[in-house]
């Protein structure tokens, strides 16, 4: 009995066949797998050669702006990128630590000074932070919003 055609039951009802041939799935899949491999090596060739090719467009518009890599001696210009963060945060943290910790002349000329923290905050619980400076008084105007105090003018600077 062939198992491509309709097989009838005691009924005399005609039904499809319930299988489909080996060699019929397995060349479906030969011809699935290698369409699927043959358009993966057309987009990777298009890739390359479009990857090329931009490529030598990005050298010609990096030449024509003058923004060549610099020669090794020389040094980019700031702000550089910090390679060691964690060890510059590090040094930079010990270094805030050493002032909070310790006396020091912050402007001599001035007569500026740096003390400890710790000392800091007993001088201020003992002897309390003392008088503030007045706040600068702000006039209504007509026309509704607020005028700048008049010392000082609309650049903000005092005349």
């Amino acid at each position: 009995m062939d198992a491509n055609r309709p097989r009838e039951s005691a009924h005399g009802v005609a039904a499809e066949p319930d299988r489909v041939e080996t060699p019929v799935v397995l060349g479906l899949f030969g011809v699935l797998a290698g369409l699927s491999i043959f358009g993966a090596a057309v987009v990777a060739v298009v890739f390359f050669v479009m990857e090329k090719k931009a490529g030598g467009v990005d050298r010609a518009a990096v030449a024509e702006a003058g923004l060549e890599r610099p020669a090794p001696d020389r040094v980019p210009p700031a702000p550089r990128l910090e390679i060691h963060t964690e060890g510059h945060w590090r040094v930079f943290r010990d270094a805030e630590k050493a002032r909070l910790s310790s006396y020091g002349w912050m402007d001599r000329n001035t007569g500026a000074v740096h003390i400890p923290i710790d000392r800091a905050m007993d001088l201020i619980a003992e002897r309390g932070v003392g008088a503030l400076p007045q706040a600068p008084v702000v006039m209504p105007r007509p026309g509704g919003g607020t005028a700048p105090p008049p010392s000082v003018s609309r650049e903000g600077k005092k005349p």
